[in-house]
């Protein structure tokens, strides 16, 4: 079996499973946040309770501070339910979930994850196995500690070679995507094995397993080097040494083409941070972008750290006081405008630029506004410039 069949086996207490077969398995997290939560309240069966609280995670994130009054009773609620049920509950500007789960909870190969969010594969990065469900299916997740599921199959990636220089691996993740298509792997798991993914940073691999969400994929991960099966053929192959800055298009995230074809596109936002693009390496890859220029009068550049303890690492090295300096505007640490709730929605006209996780009409507002999603080295040297360009990022 591969690792992924070992691994769900393991957790349904199974010799074996195959693709196809329905299982339950044990769950050692279980995830949602103030963006899912609420119908998790709303769906909670009178009387029941969280059978494992220390096994369960939820943050604030999208909506802290909370931009209305309905934000802020979600809030009070959540609060009641985590003192209730013992669960944990972050709640102070700890940070978006997957970066929080990442930090606190050390993700491990062949764990399970369940949660209420399209990107909870981010965990992928550390071999975990992560399934995102409802907010109404993970409510009976809870309260049993299992999940009930059909066993995946496997589509294989296989990464050749070393990253080229100004190549980030947001680049490889959007340039799986253009190879895909959601038929492809419905229903499948991605798996991401070979030196090209294993030589990546950790802030890289994450940057990879989170755009899974935006595949169609069940969930996705990169295989241990140690689990790999000999022999098998891939069902993709990609080779580093070919790749270059890309540009996913609107409206979706699978129409990428290469930067240097939108050379001159005037943006009005750039936006990097959060989940996708809130990591330390990620900050530090928007200043090399920005090059010591200022941002462009006609852009307005939003950062969203992916926690606090990258806040803090950008403070110590000086690096939010370069980002400040040269006109971004830095935002809390969480979702920031991803989700198109608050903290920076865009008009109708407006044509951002980001290195978040989604650019379908009207994610992060007016759906008469377009997304384009890139590296954050390729944000910065747009919001320098004034427009997406090809300058700055090698």
């Amino acid at each position: 079996m591969n690792f992924l069949l070992k691994s769900l086996a393991a957790a349904a207490g199974k010799g074996q499973v195959a693709p196809g077969e329905e299982i339950t398995i044990n769950v050692d997290l279980m995830l949602a946040h103030d963006g899912s939560a609420g119908k998790v309240l709303a769906a909670w069966p009178a009387g029941e309770r969280v059978a494992c609280p220390e096994r369960v995670v939820f943050t604030l994130d999208h909506t802290l501070p909370a931009p209305a009054v309905a934000s802020r009773q979600l809030h009070r609620e959540m609060q009641a339910f985590a003192r209730r049920e013992g669960i944990h509950l972050f709640d102070r500007g700890e940070g978006v979930l997957h970066q929080v789960v990442a930090e606190r909870f050390t993700p491990r190969a062949g764990m399970i994850i369940a949660g209420a969010d399209g990107h909870v594969a981010t965990a992928g990065a550390f071999g975990a196995i992560a399934f995102s469900l409802k907010p109404e299916e993970l409510v009976s997740v809870l309260v049993s500690g299992k999940l009930q599921l059909k066993v995946p199959e496997i589509y294989n990636v296989q990464v050749k070679g070393k990253m080229p220089p100004g190549v980030a691996a947001r680049d490889l993740a959007l340039a799986v995507l253009k190879h895909l298509d959601r038929e492809t792997v419905k229903g499948r798991a991605l798996g991401f094995q070979g030196p090209g993914v294993w030589g990546l940073s950790t802030a890289g691999r994450m940057a990879l397993c989170n755009l899974i969400g935006e595949t169609g994929a069940v969930t996705g991960l990169i295989i241990p080097p140690q689990a790999v099966v000999p022999g098998v053929k891939p069902n993709l192959e990609v080779e580093l040494e070919n790749l270059e800055p890309v540009v996913a298009c609107p409206p979706s995230p699978f129409n990428v083409r290469p930067l240097k074809e939108l050379e001159g596109l005037p943006i009005t936002q750039a936006v990097v941070g959060g989940c996708a693009s809130g990591r330390l390496e990620d900050l530090r890859e928007l200043a090399l972008g920005l090059n010591g220029r200022k941002v462009h009068r006609e852009v307005t550049l939003l950062v969203t750290p992916a926690s606090r303890d990258v806040l803090h690492q950008m403070e110590r090295e000086g690096l939010a006081r370069v980002l400040r300096d040269l006109g971004a505007i830095i935002l809390p640490p969480g979702c920031g405008p991803c989700p198109g709730i608050h903290l920076g929605l865009l008009a109708p006209g407006d044509r951002a630029l980001a290195a978040t996780v989604r650019n379908v009409p009207g994610r992060m507002g007016s759906e008469q506004s377009e997304i384009y999603l890139a590296s954050p080295r390729t944000v910065g040297a747009a919001a320098a410039a004034g427009n997406i360009t090809a300058g700055g990022t090698v």
